[in-house]
């Protein structure tokens, strides 16, 4: 079985007023952080989509063997990384799933990346995610035969397209809430 992550890192970060994801958190910014906790599960191949202004983090993600797209133009919303980096991981060869992960969740552990690619690997047939008090979260993996689909996502949903169109595939594991906690704006950094 093949996994590959792909890291979704493009946003302009309109409404935290500049890039949230050079803001330091525990040391590192916030962006190299979620590469260094992806870094600790067993992914066959890791990709970084992000916009070109990011070189710290194109910087960062070549050295911790992350292949890196970039995505001209991230004002067209989380869908469009998606595609591109779908679309990269495809063209390097078959994969039984990839894993999405949003680069602004400070508080998502490697256990928890783990648990889900242990998950998957377990019962690849199904989508998975993690939850916290009914409420589902990022990161997800999908299995290949939703790649299609993955590919056709518009605006800045993302995935959730396709998980709504497949419900009955959903299976998630429990973790806390403050995992799930993603950085929109500068009071969000309260919860790092």
């Amino acid at each position: 079985m093949k996994l590959a992550c792909l890291l979704t890192a493009a946003g302009t970060g309109s409404r935290f007023g500049e890039d949230k994801l050079r803001m330091p958190v525990r040391g590192e910014p916030m962006g190299v952080l979620t590469l260094n906790v992806l870094c600790q599960a067993p992914f066959d191949l890791k990709v970084l989509v992000t916009s070109e202004d990011k070189e710290y983090l194109m910087a960062a993600a070549w050295e911790k063997g992350f292949a890196v797209v970039i995505n001209p133009a991230p004002e067209r919303g989380m869908s469009s990384s998606v595609r591109m980096g779908t679309a990269h991981i495809l063209k390097t060869g078959t994969y039984d799933g990839i894993l999405y992960a949003v680069a602004d969740q400070p508080n998502l552990s490697a256990d928890t990346v783990k648990r889900l690619a242990e998950a998957f690997l377990h019962e690849p047939r199904y989508i998975w995610a993690p939850v916290a008090d009914g409420r589902r979260g990022n990161p997800v993996i999908f299995p290949a035969f939703l790649f299609a689909e993955l590919l056709e996502v518009e605006g800045d949903r993302g995935g959730r397209q396709v998980i709504a169109a497949h419900p009955e595939l959903l299976r998630t594991i429990d973790v806390s809430s403050t995992e799930l906690k993603d950085i929109d704006t500068k009071e969000d950094m309260r919860i790092c």
